[in-house]
C-alpha cells in the first residue's frame, strides 16, 4: 500500500518506522524539512519523496496536532483524488471530525483512529515502532467512513502488532478518553504540584514514581487536547473530585468499616478490569 505521513513526530515516525517493515512504501511530509531528509537516510521513508505523492496515496495519515491536520487539508485538498482513505492519529475526534468532513470531498472516504501508545519522550528521534505491541486501538467511524476504512485500519493496526481493536463514533471516543487518558494526565500532573517537601525525592517508592510517570508531560500538545475535549473533561475531573470528597470524609470520620468496604470495591473492581 502507498501511505502518506503528515508529521513525522513520535507516533508519525513511530508509524512510518512500522509499516515500512511491513512492506508499505511509506512517503511523508515535516514542517522541519531536516527531518525528512534523515527519513529517507535510515530509509523509513521512499527516497522519491515529496508533497506531491499526497496525490498517489492509498491511505494519508495526519499525525499533526488536530488544529493543524485542518489546516494542512485546507491548504493541500487540491491534491487529493477519489478513492484515497484519510485517517488520523489525534487524540481527540469531535470537533476535529466535523471540520475535516467539511473540508474533503465526497470522493474521499474519511475514518479516524487513535493509537493508545506513546511515550514521555517527543520528536522523530523518540520513533519506536514497539510502543504498538499489544496496545489498545480504537477506530472512530464518521459521516464519512466505509465499511473497507475498517478493514484497511484493522491491516494497519495488524502490522504494527497493535492488541485489541474498539469501533465507536466521535462523541463516545472523547468521553472515553477524557477518563482513560486525559483525567490521568491531569491528576498527575496535579499530585506533583501539590508536592511541598523538599524531601520527597528520597521519600518516594513505586506507587509514586507510577503515578507520576505520566506527568513529563509535553506541555504544548496536552494543553490543546484538553481544551478539545473541556466539556467531557471538566465532567470527569467532577466525577473524580465527588469521589475524592466522599474518601477523605470516611477518612475524618474515622470511618474503619467503610473505608475497608470502599477499598474493597476498588479492588474488585480494578481486578474485573485486568480480566477484559
Amino acid at each position: 500500500m502507498n501511505i502518506f505521513i503528515v508529521g513525522l513526530g513520535l507516533i508519525g515516525a513511530s508509524y512510518a518506522q512500522g509499516l515500512k517493515k511491513a512492506g508499505h512504501k511509506i512517503y511523508a511530509t515535516n514542517r522541519t524539512e531536516s527531518v525528512i531528509e534523515l527519513a529517507i537516510k535510515e530509509s523509513i521513508v521512499e527516497k522519491d519523496n515529496d508533497i506531491s505523492y499526497l496525490s498517489k496515496a492509498d491511505l494519508i495519515i495526519l499525525a499533526l496536532y488536530p488544529k493543524h491536520n485542518i489546516e494542512f487539508l485546507l491548504n493541500h485538498k487540491h491534491l487529493l483524488r477519489p478513492g484515497q482513505l484519510i485517517t488520523d492519529v489525534s487524540g481527540t475526534k469531535a470537533w476535529m471530525t466535523k471540520e475535516i468532513e467539511a473540508i474533503i470531498p465526497d470522493e474521499i472516504s474519511y475514518t479516524s483512529h487513535h493509537p493508545m501508545a506513546g511515550k514521555e519522550t517527543q520528536g522523530f528521534d523518540a520513533r519506536d515502532y514497539r510502543i504498538f505491541k499489544g496496545a489498545n486501538f480504537i477506530i472512530v467511524k464518521g459521516e464519512k467512513s466505509k465499511e473497507e476504512d475498517i478493514k484497511i485500519l484493522k491491516t494497519i493496526a495488524s502490522d504494527l502488532k497493535f492488541g485489541k481493536i474498539t469501533i465507536t463514533d466521535a462523541h463516545t471516543h472523547d468521553q472515553l478518553i477524557a477518563f482513560t487518558s486525559q483525567l490521568t494526565h491531569v491528576i498527575a500532573v496535579s499530585l506533583v504540584q501539590s508536592d511541598h517537601l523538599k524531601e520527597t525525592p528520597q521519600a518516594t517508592g513505586d506507587s509514586y514514581r507510577d503515578l507520576t510517570r505520566i506527568a513529563k508531560i509535553n506541555e504544548i500538545m496536552w494543553t490543546e487536547l484538553f481544551l478539545e475535549n473541556k466539556e467531557a473533561l471538566i465532567k470527569k475531573i467532577e466525577d473524580f473530585e465527588f469521589e475524592l470528597d466522599k474518601f477523605k470524609n470516611l477518612i475524618q470520620t474515622d470511618d474503619k468499616s467503610s473505608i475497608q468496604t470502599y477499598l474493597k470495591h476498588a479492588k474488585e473492581k480494578r481486578k474485573l478490569f485486568d480480566e477484559t
